[in-house]
């Protein structure tokens, strides 16, 4: 049971995944053309296969985004404008401080120079 082995193959991790999601893809890819194909058979015509097949995953995007990521989307934009909020009322601070000791430093070399 020694330790070599899991670092040995840890540390191609990465490549393996990497060639896994590239195998799907393809795979997904070649799926797809196979779909173009057996409707341009059924239709006769390969322009209307490949707009029929673009139009469902159209359909298929707009439903995803619609039904699911529209209100995170709204979630994180409200969350950057919190964020933003804060970084305006901290540099609004900063701008508050930096002129106070701007007013005492410059109150102090007044000082010193009518000593």
């Amino acid at each position: 049971m020694s330790t070599n082995n899991k670092n040995a193959s840890g540390g191609h991790f990465a490549i393996w995944l990497l060639l896994f999601c590239m195998a799907a893809m393809i795979a997904v890819v070649l799926l797809i053309t196979a779909l173009v194909v057996w409707l341009a058979e059924l239709l006769d015509s390969l322009i209307w296969s490949t707009l029929a097949v673009g139009g469902l995953f159209l359909a298929a995007t707009a439903g995803i985004y619609f039904l699911t990521l529209r209100g995170t989307i709204q979630q994180i934009r409200d969350r950057l404008d919190t964020v933003y909020d804060v970084a305006r009322l901290l540099k609004q601070g900063y701008d508050w401080v930096v002129h106070k000791l701007d007013f005492f430093i410059r109150l102090r070399n007044e000082l010193r120079r009518t000593e």
